[in-house]
């Protein structure tokens, strides 16, 4: 098995930082942030000496900080789960989102345990973990905050848990690091009674796509071309940036503020908007090839409760949301098309953003005003409404399949772990009883390069895995705006070769190629900067960054072209008329 990062630091070399005396110290004051390589074997380094099988207890303890803004930002929220050592891999037995009511919400992910000679005969380990938005604070459901965490162990005992967070996808400013050092807790025992977590885990790393370095794309690909992909994007504000080709990712460094990040297999990306893509628009394409396609068709009011006080939710699809074009909302009241922000403020939509309970939510999201057009005319980007439609899909599905089956995981076993994505999460909001809840769709999901490397290969491949389709052909080429007919309502946005469009959950920007056809080339965003194209000639671009909305760089249609031609069966052009 590939180990999960490889030392950074030079055979021979002695370790300064993180050592036995400091970890194992009463003593938890006075630590500070360091380079991340220290988190990551030095020197001649071995296997653990060790067999590392138990609970890990780590209390909620204040975090030193660079700055906060929230109370609840303040406390590193603590945990206790089982961890496994597989094969040089840490494991730990819960990769959910581990939810504190009063805190951080927290992700744990694989690391890796090792031995050093210098380290008195204890073994090492260290697994990066992600902070996620705290529960108040939902209106920043997409926010990530990735941190890498170490001890030193034996037989029967832990170190002192020493952890930092210097990286972090926080489009709404969040912007600092977090660190600290606590006492923790080891009980040792049996995590995985039947071997089935370390089973599991051993197909994970198998089922695992290839990573290249993005110099190997140097060598063959203009470097002008691969230039311009994050140009005036500062390294430091990019969590993530590659090219995902035939299977193979070339990804370029995660930088942190204190140098590369240990574990970016493992970095947790938060997608916020890119949510509704991957999130409420699969869901709508695996519904209709489960179901049949006229689910697009089918009414909102038929599946929720609407408590407007308007009719204008009366003929609105599901469609009809997906495309962001109900013909409800508040903001922009005349019929020009207005691009992203038209209905993502005011106190309706601070109600929404707020309001803690799917019911809440819901109430909200129709409290907006009725547009004197009606459905399916012109679009108005609202992530509330996005939320209304996980709802309605939600329903649905218990219609259909029984009240206790929930979307998200219905979604996970029929689409996801198929195509190999194993650990991706989404935000939930819960019913006002607490005893469930729908997923938010409209953001809050978290994923890894490896989970958009799979995501991509099954968009661009139409919605097919190994010769299974599970997701609607036709409806699947018609939202990627490869139907013969061109897909999507104008934004309001036009660029230099055409306009830009939005339909099915997927934004599409205007690229005409070296022999002077156009494409629509589809791509998802999110706030910050965040956008995942797709192009025409199966070459996908990934950027993940907090730096600003539309930071995105809109030469990836020609980054893509640079690598691989695309199609002679272009558009003559891509002029969108708009509708009414």
């Amino acid at each position: 098995m590939v180990l999960v990062a490889s030392p950074r630091l030079y055979a021979g070399e002695v370790r300064s930082e993180l050592k036995v005396s400091e970890l194992t110290s009463p003593d938890s004051g006075g630590v500070e942030v360091v380079d991340y390589s220290w988190f990551l074997p030095v020197g001649e380094s071995g296997a653990a000496l060790h067999r590392f099988a138990g609970m890990l207890t780590v209390p909620r303890v204040e975090m030193q900080r660079s700055s906060y803004a929230y109370t609840t930002q303040r406390f590193f929220p603590g945990f206790s789960v089982g961890f496994v050592a597989v094969d040089g891999y840490l494991v730990p037995s819960d990769r959910s989102i581990i939810v504190n009511p009063e805190n951080w919400s927290l992700i744990l992910s694989p690391g890796r345990v090792w031995s050093e000679p210098g380290d008195e005969g204890w073994s090492r380990a260290s697994f990066p973990f992600v902070l996620g938005s705290p529960p108040d604070r939902q209106f920043g459901a997409g926010e990530t905050h990735n941190g890498v965490a170490t001890f030193v162990f034996n037989d029967t005992t832990v170190s002192a848990f020493r952890f930092q967070i210097t990286q972090e996808t926080a489009p709404d400013g969040n912007i600092y690091d977090m660190w600290g050092q606590v006492p923790a807790e080891y009980a040792p025992g049996v995590v995985d009674e039947t071997g089935g977590l370390a089973s599991s885990f051993v197909d994970e790393v198998a089922d695992q796509v290839t990573v290249a370095d993005w110099s190997d794309l140097e060598t063959t690909v203009d470097s002008d071309v691969l230039d311009s992909f994050t140009a005036g994007l500062a390294a430091e504000e990019i969590s993530a940036a590659g090219v995902v080709v035939d299977g193979v990712v070339y990804l370029q460094p995660s930088r942190t503020r204190s140098g590369d990040y240990p574990y970016p297999r493992y970095m947790q990306h938060g997608a916020a908007s890119v949510s509704k893509s991957i999130g409420a628009g699969i869901a709508m394409l695996w519904l209709a090839q489960e179901y049949g396609d006229n689910v697009f068709d089918l009414l909102i009011a038929d599946y929720l409760n609407v408590t407007a006080d308007h009719e204008g939710w009366a003929d609105v699809t599901f469609g009809d949301v997906l495309n962001m074009a109900t013909g409800v909302g508040d903001n922009s009241p005349d019929r020009s098309p207005y691009d992203v922000d038209a209905n993502e403020s005011g106190p309706t939509y601070r109600k929404f953003y707020f309001a803690e309970t799917v019911t809440g939510k819901l109430d909200a999201a129709f409290a907006a005003g009725n547009y004197a057009w009606g459905p399916n005319e012109i679009v108005r980007y609202t992530s509330s409404q996005t939320f209304v439609l996980a709802a309605a899909m939600d329903a649905f599905v218990k219609t259909n399949e029984g009240s206790d089956v929930d979307l998200w995981e219905k979604l996970t076993e029929e689409v996801f772990r198929p195509i190999g994505v194993h650990h991706m999460t989404m935000m939930s909001i819960p019913t006002d009883d607490g005893t469930s809840g729908v997923p938010y769709m409209a953001s809050g999901l978290r994923l890894t390069i490896d989970d958009i490397a799979k995501i991509v290969a099954l968009l661009q491949n139409s919605g097919a895995h190994n010769g299974e389709q599970l997701l609607h052909l036709t409806r699947t080429d018609d939202a990627l705006y490869r139907s013969d007919q061109l897909a999507g309502l104008p934004t309001g946005k036009t660029f230099a070769d055409g306009d830009q469009a939005y339909h099915a959950s997927f934004w599409s920007i205007a690229h005409q190629t070296d022999t002077g056809t156009y494409f629509q080339v589809p791509f998802m965003s999110g706030a910050g900067g965040i956008t995942v194209f797709l192009a025409p000639n199966g070459v996908s671009t990934f950027v993940f960054t907090d730096a600003g909305q539309d930071a995105y760089s809109l030469n990836s249609p020609a980054v893509a072209e640079a690598i691989r031609p695309y199609p002679t069966d272009g558009l003559d052009n891509v002029s969108l008329i708009p509708k009414g």
